[in-house]
């Protein structure tokens, strides 16, 4: 008995789950097909039934984690006001947070694939960069000024915080990248230029 459209588009959805985690968690070049299949419960050989290669899999699950970015972007900016924080503030406390390091899995994958970008495909790295362009513009728009490239800055403030704490091997020197970086982004919310 084959499988209905709505079981196929169910079990895709799980293998892109998955290999947005694992390429979060463990980097690019660490998914490995047969085990994010095993992941998603199916079969190594059910992959050419959903992804034409290795490589598209690959971009959709970026695409997947990227979209999921963009939605927890979205509700912190909605969210803002009832918290009674500016919408930059949401953001970046919602980014420079202990959890948002220790859970790269379910976090953003620009801030965890950063570092290994530039080894990237092209398909891989042009869809960071266009993430990085709308990541930015949102940030302009949560800030005072608007200025996106001051919103640049602030950007890279928050992926290379979360990059470095992720890299070190002191939790008292990572929570203090990340109450540093977040003071830093805060006193531009505030006209602190």
């Amino acid at each position: 008995m084959g499988y209905s459209q709505a079981q196929k588009a169910e079990s895709r959805q799980r293998v892109l789950e998955n290999a947005s985690r694992q390429i979060r968690e463990h980097g690019i070049e660490a998914l490995g097909v047969a085990d994010c299949m095993r992941s998603a419960g199916l079969t190594h050989g059910a992959f050419y039934g959903h992804f034409a290669s290795r490589d598209a899999l690959i971009v959709e699950a970026l695409e997947y984690a990227l979209g999921q970015s963009r939605e927890r972007i979205a509700a912190r900016e909605i969210g803002a006001g009832k918290r009674a924080e500016t919408p930059l503030q949401s953001i970046a406390e919602a980014f420079l947070d202990e959890r948002h390091v220790k859970n790269p899995g379910s976090g953003c994958a620009l801030c965890a694939l950063a570092g290994e970008a530039r080894h990237a495909s092209t398909d891989v790295r042009a869809l960071l960069t266009r993430y990085l362009h709308e990541f930015t513009a949102h940030v302009a728009q949560a800030t005072s000024s608007g200025d996106e490239k001051w919103a640049l800055g602030i950007v890279a403030t928050i992926v290379g915080a979360i990059t470095l704490a992720r890299a070190v091997d002191d939790d008292e020197l990572a929570k203090s990248i990340l109450s540093s970086s977040l003071a830093l982004v805060l006193a531009q919310d505030s006209g602190g230029r």
